[in-house]
């Protein structure tokens, strides 16, 4: 960037929302930077979804980050749940349960995760605090549950936002 201060070069912050492969250029894109709306624009042309996002180079980037912590967050606790499934002997129960789950989400999922994690985070701490145990006596590192366990307990200490 510093090569093109003073020049009249638009720039443009691409980040694709999904995986290339099998989408091509109908994968989403968001995109930032002076030059995004140039961008967008030759790219709607050829039928790619674009949505400019507000804002310098790096507004885009920025968003989809934001948005990995959900997605890799998501991936890393089905991971470590069904690698202490096998552990268990469990697996494939707790894959269909996983499958199940996720096809029921709706749009009050987010606010009933949110707002449960709130209000019960005392007791879902000690519950996390319990799988974490399991997970060691299977073998598994509890990762995942540990970081889940340590995030309600920060909740549970903020009395304004849960019920005792």
């Amino acid at each position: 960037m510093d090569r093109l201060a003073g020049r009249e070069v638009p720039v443009v912050d691409v980040a694709l929302l999904s995986p290339v492969p099998g989408r091509g250029l109908r994968t989403p894109m968001l995109v930032s930077g002076d030059g995004a709306a140039r961008y967008a624009e030759i790219l709607h042309g050829l039928g790619v979804d674009v949505t400019i996002q507000d804002g310098p180079a790096g507004a885009a980037i920025s968003r989809k980050l934001l948005r990995s912590v959900f997605y890799k967050g998501l991936a890393a606790a089905v991971i470590e749940a069904l690698d202490a499934a096998r552990a268990a002997g469990c697996e494939e129960w707790l894959r269909g349960n996983i499958r199940t789950e996720l096809a029921g989400f709706g749009h009050d999922t987010l606010d009933r995760l949110v707002d449960g994690s709130h209000t019960h985070a005392r007791r879902r701490a000690q519950e996390m605090t319990a799988a974490s145990g399991q997970l060691s006596e299977l073998g598994v590192q509890p990762r995942i549950a540990t970081a889940a366990r340590d995030l309600l307990i920060m909740l549970s200490e903020r009395p304004e936002e849960t019920e005792t």
